[in-house]
């Protein structure tokens, strides 16, 4: 029996802990112990209940030491503000995980978004793998590639910035004996395998890889039945977080009447009191995503890469309305295979133009069609189960 940590240290919601749910798993199913060290605890007994696995708080950084990059426009940016832009704190969160390792004393570390926690195994006696969904897992390529490329090109000043954090980086590194890294981005290469969990379609650093391998993605497993409210019209379901613009959609989608279903677990009562309606329900539980792609004819999303993932293997066309950087990312990729629409968070009337495309056109759902005609041979279970197996095999190994 081997002892495997699973780290999450970056990112929010249930994403990261259903992506590693499966992982966790099937390490159990073979005999393996399992520790997860999660920046968020608040759902992990739920995620992983019946599974048996330890779960730690994760070192994380819990205030703002400096200044940011704001918006951050590569990955090197997302590091300097996530703890790599100060030498102190970085020392003091990498020390803060290498006496977690001295502790679980894993064989084997899987890093989700975990850049921290990465920095400080250099030097660990433990084999290494990175898991995500490719914006997490960024390419051996220097400099980091533009995350906003349509801002105004500004590459000289891009290699200084990841130039500071590859200083920091190395520092620390220095203030342990350890050596530098060459460039920022040998940090994500010199790992024993990198588990992209997405489709090639949705990576957001496709074209920039000298070698990927994809493993997929699979949906939130289990969940509850989908039941539709009465209505007319195509049935839509929306997962949704609180944006400016969601009062003006909830009232829309209302006065089109279509039989709509939506989840949105941080969405206040109030909220749901004042746009809960015949045709439209809000549901309090997490719904079976194969069955809600099955059953829904358009999805709107927040540009979250599961969700995404699900409604285009089940052939459905999605509005897209992106929150953060990483979900701009998924969503222009769904825009770009044509099955999906794109629309500004704080714009409620291009929103309302959007929709209205998706409503009455049959392109973006043809579209979709396309990409789950492709992956028509796709199986979660199977492809799970494959991953599981590398891992046990750098277990075998270490």
């Amino acid at each position: 029996m081997a002892t495997v940590l699973l780290t999450w240290e970056l990112g929010g919601g249930l994403g990261h802990l259903m992506k590693l749910l499966p992982v966790a798993r099937g390490l159990r199913e073979r005999g393996h112990h399992v520790v997860a060290a999660l920046c968020d605890l608040s759902c992990a007994n739920k995620v992983f209940r019946g599974v048996n696995v330890v779960c730690l708080q994760a070192p994380i950084k819990t205030r703002v030491v400096g200044p940011r990059f704001d918006p951050p426009r590569t990955f090197a940016h997302i590091l300097w503000n996530s703890g790599f832009g100060d030498f102190d704190e970085l020392l003091a969160m990498t020390g803060a995980w290498r006496t977690l390792y001295g502790y679980v004393r894993p064989e084997l570390i899987v890093f989700d978004h975990s850049p921290t926690a990465l920095l400080a195994a250099r030097g660990f006696a433990a084999r290494k793998a990175l898991i995500g969904t490719g914006f997490c897992n960024p390419p051996d390529v220097r400099p980091m590639p533009d995350l906003r490329p349509w801002l105004s090109e500004d590459s000289p000043r891009l290699q200084q910035d990841e130039d500071r954090v590859l200083h920091n980086a190395n520092r620390v590194l220095a203030s342990r004996g350890q050596a530098p890294l060459g460039h920022l981005s040998q940090l994500y290469r010199e790992v024993d395998e990198n588990l992209l969990t997405t489709f090639k379609e949705l990576d957001t650093y496709y074209g920039h890889r000298h070698v990927a391998h994809y493993w997929g993605t699979w949906p939130s497993l289990g969940g509850e039945k989908p039941t539709w409210p009465r209505g007319q019209g195509k049935r839509v379901f929306a997962y949704l977080k609180l944006f400016p613009a969601l009062p003006r959609l909830l009232s829309e989608l209302n006065t089109l009447q279509c039989p709509t279903l939506v989840y949105g677990n941080e969405l206040d009562l109030r909220l749901r009191t004042r746009f809960q309606s015949a045709t439209l329900q809000f549901v309090e539980e997490r719904l079976n995503l194969a069955e809600v792609g099955a059953q829904c004819d358009l999805a709107i999303l927040n540009g979250t890469h599961a969700t995404t993932a699900s409604m285009l293997l089940a052939g459905k066309a999605i509005l897209q309305l992106p929150i953060f950087l990483e979900q701009a990312h998924n969503s222009l990729r769904a825009c770009n295979l044509g099955a999906a629409a794109s629309a500004n968070i704080n714009k409620p009337r291009q929103i309302q133009e959007a929709l209205g495309m998706l409503l009455h056109s049959t392109r973006y759902e043809e579209a979709a069609r396309g990409f789950a005609a492709r992956y028509a041979q796709f199986s979660p279970e199977e492809e799970t189960e494959r991953l599981v197996a590398a891992l046990i095999s750098l277990v075998k190994a270490a």
